[in-house]
């Protein structure tokens, strides 16, 4: 329950596994069931942000008070997923002295089954999201996904672990009718079959690790081919170095290329106009326990998908972000990131810094980030009491760069890039305390403790403010000892 109105969120969660192996370790089985729903009431942001959020006054300190759009409005999400992975050992050879497996030929098998689909109502359509088709809003997309994975895996101590595989892809995504509008016939379904085939192999080497893993589709028109590799080395224990490479292809979303609702502007097919996102991407890491962890990733995006307003809908005064439909840029989008991270200790005392630095080179702004990201905690830890307990107290510090910040689209679900207005740029503190007793571990924070006393111009998304102050607390016992 948030503080604004109209703020509830809910959630259910399941989740239970399965894990088997033989006595003579030829046969192994994981399995797991999973299921979630999401619950979660839209109240469009706030209506008046300048004269009520970011004015100071005392009287909107109860954010209860505050006006936001709607009171109508909710959306859910629903997916179940079967998993199930299990391979057989054909052939199996230890070494005479040890029991470090030398040779083994395997045969396995990967199952995947999903169900989701995504559902937005609203008692009666609002001039936010323009005209409607009817007179209650009762939005529903359907998901339903089969991945089987047939594979054959040989391994020796001195070659490494090579993997030849044929995967088997189904999706089914619907609605419950066709749409037929001036411009276009929105079909209710897009249902194929992929099919690929592909290829693993690793080998540890004096030091050196070597990964790969190549994919292409030999049927089908929604994925595409893929490749990761990777290379590292490790100097000795606290020092390591890794490459990785990455390449990739495939169809964006579904709900990119289809999407069917009872407001007029939110419906749209792009099957044959969206074409492969490319994703290629060249990483560095370098770990070391001295001088701290780096990293740097550099990213080309080609046929880069997204969410935006429609320049071609007209719409009124202070509405401009209301009418999101999906674009694909035509031009590359570069992304570079490089982030740094390194934990100073002096007695008691610890300081753990994380900094990370972007930029994007693009020809178009469709894809915005903060150029500055840091969080920097300061903390203290020690055992008190004579040792009866253990604890763990400090402050840590948030900041982002002010940027162009992705909005939020309650009928969608979805963020959308937009150019009109620029947040961040401001700081969260939060204190906490972690104690330890034996089993049991009591843990307090309390978040956001700078909104007290600093200009209230935060926010999570465009007229979607960040939480206020609030402390949470738990506790943690473990019947075992």
């Amino acid at each position: 329950m948030g503080k604004y109105q109209i703020n509830q969120a809910q959630s259910g969660n399941f989740r239970t596994t399965l894990n088997y192996v033989t006595k003579n370790g030829r046969y192994m089985l994981r399995a797991h069931i999973a299921a979630q729903d999401i619950e979660t009431e839209e109240n469009g942001g706030l209506a008046n942000k300048e004269l009520q959020f970011e004015s100071e006054e005392s009287n909107f300190r109860d954010r209860s008070r505050i006006d936001v759009r709607f009171g109508d409005a909710e959306n859910k999400l629903l997916g179940k997923r079967y998993y199930m992975d299990h391979s057989y050992k054909l052939i199996r050879k230890n070494k005479d002295s040890s029991r470090v497996e030398k040779t083994s030929l395997s045969i396995g098998h990967q199952f995947d089954y999903e169900t989701k689909y995504y559902l937005f109502t609203q008692t009666a359509p609002n001039v936010y999201f323009g005209d409607a088709l009817v007179t209650t809003i009762n939005d529903r997309m359907n998901l339903k996904t089969m991945f089987n994975k047939f594979s054959a895996e040989f391994y020796n101590a001195t070659l490494g672990r090579l993997e030849g595989n044929i995967s088997l892809y189904n999706y089914n995504y619907f609605t419950n009718s066709i749409l037929i509008t001036d411009t276009q016939t929105i079909q209710n379904q897009l249902k194929g079959e992929e099919v690929a085939i592909g290829a693993e192999y690793s080998k540890t080497i004096a030091g050196f690790r070597l990964e790969g893993r190549v994919k292409y589709n030999i049927s089908g028109s929604l994925t595409g081919s893929l490749l990761d590799a990777a290379a590292s080395y490790r100097f000795n224990e606290k020092n390591k170095v890794r490459v990785t490479l990455h390449s990739s292809n495939s169809m964006p979303d579904f709900n990119f290329l289809m999407y069917q609702s009872d407001y007029t502007n939110y419906n749209w097919q792009n099957t044959n106009t969206f074409e492969k996102e490319n994703v290629n991407s060249l990483q560095f890491d370098f770990e070391s326990h001295t001088w701290g962890n780096v990293m740097a990733k550099y990213s080309r995006l080609g046929n880069y998908a997204y969410f935006a307003a429609d320049p071609t809908i007209t719409v009124e005064e202070g509405l401009d972000n209301t009418i999101i439909r999906p674009f694909q840029e035509s031009k590359s989008v570069n992304h570079l990131k490089v982030k740094y991270d390194k934990e100073f200790r002096l007695g008691k005392f610890a300081l753990n810094n994380t900094v990370m630095y972007q930029t994007v080179a693009q020809s178009s702004d469709v894809l915005n980030v903060p150029q500055l990201v840091t969080r920097n905690t300061l903390y203290f830890s020690s055992d008190v009491f004579k040792k009866a307990m253990y604890l763990q107290t400090g402050i840590t510090l948030k900041y982002f760069s002010s940027y162009n910040m992705d909005g939020y689209n309650p009928a969608l679900g979805e963020f959308y890039t937009q150019n009109n207005e620029k947040l961040g740029g401001y700081p969260l503190l939060d204190f906490f305390i972690n104690a330890k007793v034996q089993q049991t571990r009591i843990y307090l924070k309390a978040e956001h403790f700078n909104s007290f006393f600093s200009q209230p111009n935060f926010y999570a998304a465009p007229d979607y403010p960040y939480r206020d102050f609030v402390v949470r607390f738990g506790l943690v016992w473990n019947f075992f000892s």
